[in-house]
């Protein structure tokens, strides 16, 4: 069976449903598989996530140096934050971004395999993403987007901690502009909710 896990696509290939791996069986011993996939230093696991998405959307994705001041919910292009003191006010850039009448910011991480570096980085996106949603507070943006891709399946078994996030009673009337899921959940939430925003843009 031929899925985009495992054949290089180009970005005139586009379809209009693609066959992703679900989460929870992205293991270790399934990502070195991949044909994509070769020592982990080379950020393929990013190109991975970034390829399947432009594809779902049907755009490409920008680059972007913009994140979020933590201590005054300032959304601002910031390459180099640790050069000033409050470098540790800033959470980390976003990894892409589409922009027409809404815009887009995109968070992917891959994470497999259970061990303390990957717990700490899963507990960096939780307070990322609360960070999104703070954000939105402070600001009443109500055409901004924050997807986070979480993909493999040690981002799947937390699911849990971001579901017990995005349901505090703080972010009730903001969470819907923030998607956490990986890319199978993506899709899916692409044809049900996100493809209309991002045609009207078109």
């Amino acid at each position: 069976m031929n899925t985009y896990d495992n054949m290089e696509q180009t970005n005139s290939e586009i379809t209009e449903f693609i066959e992703i791996t679900e989460s929870s069986l992205q293991t270790k011993d399934w990502r070195k598989e991949q044909v994509w996939y070769k020592t982990g230093k080379s950020n393929e696991c990013e190109k991975y996530q970034i390829n399947v998405i432009e594809k779902i959307i049907k755009q490409q994705l920008n680059k972007t140096d913009e994140r979020i001041n933590t201590e005054t919910y300032e959304l601002a292009s910031n390459r180099y934050p640790m050069k000033n003191n409050d470098g540790y006010d800033w959470t980390e850039n976003f990894d892409g971004k589409i922009e027409g009448n809404s815009k887009f910011y995109f968070n992917l991480k891959f994470v497999c395999d259970s061990g303390g570096a990957q717990t700490r980085s899963l507990r960096e996106v939780y307070h990322f993403i609360g960070a999104q949603m703070d954000y939105l507070l402070k600001s009443n943006e109500e055409n901004t987007y924050f997807i986070n891709i979480l993909d493999g399946d040690t981002s799947y078994d937390a699911m849990r901690y971001y579901a017990f996030q995005s349901n505090k009673d703080k972010y009730k009337d903001v969470k819907k502009y923030v998607f956490v899921g990986s890319l199978y959940d993506f899709q899916n939430n692409f044809q049900n909710k996100y493809k209309k925003i991002i045609l009207m843009d078109v």
